[in-house]
């Protein structure tokens, strides 16, 4: 605005203000936890723990992935990007979930989970959520400066050709409003160029909303992308809701895996995208959008189009520029810069001074196929990361499939060792092999070497692990 005052945000209302405001909208919600930086869990509700069937005094400090196994939480803290309207199934129950990251100066400082049993669903509890979501809806338009894509040019790493020439043809994609789709196999970095494309167009300061269409089945995808008014179906919120076409008006709207949306809705999504206006679920109402759509797919669509899987009309309005991104194994001399990005982003992250990577190390790197692409690289690196005991990472701290018999050996005693070095260093191997052999997880790692999980982090510290 001209005045100075963020878009979407009254001239009343102070930044600060907004963000207390919306901090204790989701502590008082009740179902919560809330991490910090590290992914430790430094606030659980009483019903959060309930639910969840832990112990808060046993959890609290402790790595959310430690007490909940097949959390999700970790994937949103390190991303960045909020997921909402989703379900979660743990122990046989089913659970609505919130998730929202916190952000100060531009950093991720930490998550607010809520996690609301579906049993428990009844009309007080669906009011109280009703509330929440109305005064969600309220700052929506405020909340894309939390969840910005943080992907610009500059975060597309890669010196090959191919990598070269897509960052060139951004600046021109990125000065349309046409449609674009990206194409390539999981993992190679689709997300990362709709983010650049959005933070080069002229709606860097707008909405861009993230949909990953395969997390959310197609009986609420409607609601989730039109909204809903209120009543329009049961269980549906009194003030009903906005759906993600509203949110992104001005902006950008990147659905991924676009691949598995359902024949109905593709050709609901054509007549959106044609007549640039939607109509709420339950409304006769025409609500007109200006919304910037890029898709995203691993899929081959031009085959499902053939095999009748795929709506022909629905594939070339969606194709209109196309962006494909060719498997890491095409690419291998980007490699290397993006291992080199990677120990970079570790370093600040994890608070270590990697400083080298062996040329055997780096060799293994550029020799395997990475079937997981860029985001297999990255997690190889960052295991790398939790072996390396000085600042330089060799070919032994490299775990990749077929080098599952790489063992850590203890070396022998040199000239002159004291019995308390030698214990050491054999006490230092024993923890190193405990949290290979158990894939890095400590509670695992500890239960292995018969010894209580804050011993296994005091040691682990002593010895820089």
């Amino acid at each position: 605005m001209a005045d100075g005052t963020p878009y979407g945000l009254s001239r009343r209302m102070e930044p600060e203000k907004l963000k207390d405001l919306m901090q204790k909208a989701l502590i008082n919600l009740g179902e919560v936890v809330v991490l910090d930086e590290e992914g430790r869990m430094v606030y659980i509700s009483e019903e959060y723990a309930k639910n969840m069937h832990i112990s808060i005094e046993d959890s609290l400090d402790c790595p959310v992935e430690e007490v909940i196994e097949d959390t999700c939480l970790h994937r949103v803290l390190r991303s960045g990007t909020p997921e909402r309207g989703g379900t979660y199934y743990r122990k046989g129950e089913v659970f609505f979930v919130n998730r929202f990251p916190i952000w100060e100066n531009g950093k991720v400082v930490g998550l607010v989970a809520q996690a609301v049993l579906s049993s428990l669903l009844g009309n007080q509890i669906q009011e109280a959520v009703g509330g929440f979501a109305r005064e969600l809806n309220y700052y929506k338009n405020k909340y894309h400066e939390i969840s910005a894509p943080k992907s610009t040019l500059d975060t597309i790493v890669g010196d090959s050709l191919v990598i070269r020439d897509l960052k060139e043809s951004l600046h021109m994609v990125a000065s349309t409003r046409s449609s674009v789709l990206i194409t390539g196999q999981s993992g190679t970095g689709k997300e990362v160029f709709a983010g650049a494309i959005h933070n080069l167009s002229g709606r860097r300061d707008k909405p861009f909303i993230r949909l990953n269409c395969a997390a959310i089945p197609d009986n609420l995808l409607e609601s989730e992308l039109f909204g809903y008014e209120g009543g329009a179906f049961t269980g549906a919120l009194r003030g009903g809701k906005i759906g993600d076409f509203e949110a992104a008006n001005g902006g950008t709207l990147f659905l991924d895996e676009v691949d598995s949306l359902s024949i109905k809705m593709q050709a609901k999504l054509l007549r959106a995208i044609q007549e640039r206006e939607i109509k709420k679920v339950g409304s006769t109402k025409a609500i007109p959008i200006d919304v910037r759509f890029i898709f995203a797919t691993n899929k081959d669509l031009h085959q499902m189009v053939k095999d009748g899987a795929f709506r022909e009309d629905f594939y070339y309005r969606i194709n209109v520029i196309n962006l494909h991104l060719p498997p890491l194994k095409d690419r291998r001399e980007d490699i290397h810069p993006l291992v080199d990005s990677f120990v970079e982003k570790l370093n600040r992250e994890l608070g270590r001074n990697v400083w080298e990577i062996t040329p055997e190390a780096m060799a293994i790197l550029e020799q395997y196929d990475w079937p997981g692409n860029i985001r297999e690289l990255e997690n190889c690196v960052e295991r790398a990361f939790n072996y390396v005991t000085g600042g330089i990472i060799e070919a032994r701290h490299i775990l990749l499939p077929g080098l599952e018999d790489q063992r850590f050996s203890v070396p022998a005693p040199s000239q002159g060792s004291t019995l308390k070095e030698v214990r050491s260093r054999a006490e230092k191997m024993a923890i190193q092999q405990a949290l290979h052999a158990c894939g890095g997880n400590k509670k695992e790692a500890a239960e292995r070497l018969g010894i209580d999980r804050s011993i296994l982090y005091d040691k682990m510290k002593r010895y820089g692990i």
